[in-house]
């Protein structure tokens, strides 16, 4: 595959533990398309002549020309336990299928590698003028799918509309980066300018989406949500809720058309149906296959691929709205203490992943932090220190299936805080309503998560800091908000790493999430694309190669 593609990764992705496994089958086998339509009535005597032709063409042209063509017009698609949320691109927060479906449709700036490194989409080059200026030379020659052109206006627009009221809590590039003023110097040159200096502008221009001006300033919201235009690789066509979201190739993309050139998102809630339609080749891509489903992915006309992803599973703790009890630093460590992580891994997860030994991703996690073992006397020990020698009752939330496992998860964790004497009420409820509490950030106690998917410390601590939107425990501690936000805007590497692993300790003392495990990925793929998943959870299928 050329740089054609959106991007190709930069470096090899050698120790990043993704592993293609038991890959079985050497022929590729497809579905059939539909039935071609009944060929018209011949033509009156008169039109003979060119009917003779057409009907000489059609026989001349072989049976794998037609087969080869038929194929084109076949959807890749792939099956998603939940459907998108919005298509609106600045209203979005969750990465799993809503910001996989949006960079289909819509580009940014710069965007990311599977590494975590920058890579130039919409901005072609740029540079520090000084600590609070970034410009950005932007591509020429780029239209937005609505035929409006791409310029600096565009990114304008996109940054004042992404701090609009309605929007500005699902966006953080304002907030993250003290960004006060997008300029204008010309068509193809803006300048992002700051109140203080910033480490991380590039991380967050990759969840910044540039949409066109005239048509999202002249159609109302409610509109815009089902119907967007962006710039990106694949053009919308429509989304049936609750069922699929259907795109096309962007023909001309700048950066060259994808192979793929129908994509559908189709949603199938249950993960048994999901794999049952892969076996079938009704489906060309499902993701959140459990360990024990993950062998069944292996067949004549689809393989397994596995990753051990960047996900951080964890059971977050609500300090604010939970038991008074959580509010005591010593009881939160009491629930580390109390579960079983390495067994848990082992048999609900087939020991396909590592335990968390911090909050931030190697290789800029602390070595120096103590792992919470499985230790029950110690945490009924903590517990009784803190004036709950009886234990408490709580609520633990999770999801029906968005992990992987999850209700099962969920129930084992439940069993362990019961063996210290915790009263665990457990609630399990579908994925949306499951959403409802995390946009409001409404859990009653103890709920199941998995955050943070991604390569970079300062981005990975802020999301405990004081008020964050991805901040649902409500943990907050001043200290260590100090130390994350001087951390955001220090230049120096050594002096901005000494302030990471600082507040890594401080929190990991703190214990505001019970610290599980790496969230494993098991994706089921036909043997029709080639394509290796990112181990940060988006699925981009614009770099997906199609098989002969």
């Amino acid at each position: 595959m050329s740089y054609q593609k959106r991007y190709k990764n930069l470096w090899s992705v050698t120790g990043l533990l993704i592993v293609l496994l038991l890959v079985l089958g050497a022929c590729v086998v497809v579905t059939p398309p539909p039935a071609p339509q009944e060929a018209a009535e011949p033509a009156p005597e008169e039109a003979a002549e060119p009917v003779e032709v057409v009907e000489e063409e059609v026989e001349e042209a072989p049976a794998e020309a037609e087969a080869e063509m038929a194929e084109e017009v076949a959807p890749v698609v792939v099956a998603s336990s939940v459907d998108v949320s919005t298509l609106d691109p600045h209203a979005i927060n969750i990465r799993y299928p809503d910001r996989s479906v949006i960079i289909s449709i819509f580009d940014v700036l710069v965007w990311q590698d599977d590494l975590g490194q920058p890579v130039p989409e919409l901005a072609e080059s740029w540079q520090k003028i000084d600590d609070l200026t970034w410009e950005f030379k932007l591509r020429e020659g780029v239209t937005f799918h609505n035929g409006e052109p791409f310029n600096a206006e565009a990114v304008k627009y996109s940054f004042e509309r992404m701090q609009e009221p309605e929007f500005a809590a699902f966006n953080q590039i304002h907030k993250q980066t003290t960004l006060k003023e997008v300029k204008v110097i010309d068509d193809y040159t803006v300048q992002l300018i700051t109140e203080e200096p910033t480490i991380n502008m590039l991380y967050w221009l990759a969840e910044s989406y540039i949409v066109p001006p005239q048509y999202y300033s002249e159609q109302e919201a409610e509109f815009l949500a089902t119907n967007p235009v962006g710039s990106g690789p694949f053009k919308f066509v429509d989304w049936v809720r609750d069922d699929r979201v259907m795109l096309e190739s962007n023909e001309d993309y700048y950066l060259g058309a994808p192979e793929i050139k129908a994509l559908a998102w189709r949603v199938v809630p249950e993960a048994s149906s999901r794999l049952n339609e892969l076996q079938a080749g009704t489906v060309d891509v499902v993701a959140g296959l459990t360990p024990d489903q993950s062998d069944q992915a292996n067949t004549d006309i689809s393989k397994l691929v596995a990753v051990e992803g960047l996900r951080k599973m964890h059971l977050g703790i609500e300090v604010e709205n939970g038991p008074e009890a959580l509010q005591d630093a010593r009881v939160r460590q009491a629930l580390n203490y109390a579960v079983d992580v390495d067994t848990i891994v082992e048999t609900l997860l087939g020991g396909s992943t590592s335990r968390l030994e911090s909050f931030v991703n190697p290789p800029n996690n602390n070595p120096d932090l103590e792992p919470y073992t499985y230790d029950p006397d110690k945490a009924r020990e903590l517990l009784a220190e803190a004036g709950y020698p009886d234990g408490f009752s709580v609520v633990l939330q999770g999801p029906t299936d968005r992990w992987g496992k999850d209700q099962d998860i969920v129930l084992a964790i439940a069993s362990y805080l019961e063996g210290v004497g915790l009263d665990v009420e457990t609630e399990i409820m579908e994925w949306g309503t499951y959403r409802e509490n995390l946009n409001n950030l409404s859990f009653k106690g103890l709920y199941y998560m998995g955050w943070a998917a991604l390569i970079n410390p300062t981005v990975e601590e802020v999301i405990l800091t004081c008020g964050h939107l991805d901040n649902p425990s409500h943990y907050c501690n001043p200290a260590y908000d100090e130390l994350v936000l001087a951390a955001g805007k220090t230049l120096d590497d050594e002096a901005r790493m000494e302030l990471i692993m600082e507040a890594q300790e401080i929190a990991w003392e703190d214990a505001p999430w019970v610290f599980l495990w790496h969230l494993p990925q098991f994706y089921g793929m036909s043997n029709r694309i080639e394509y290796t998943p990112r181990p940060d959870g988006y699925l981009d299928l614009v770099n997906a190669e199609l098989g002969q």
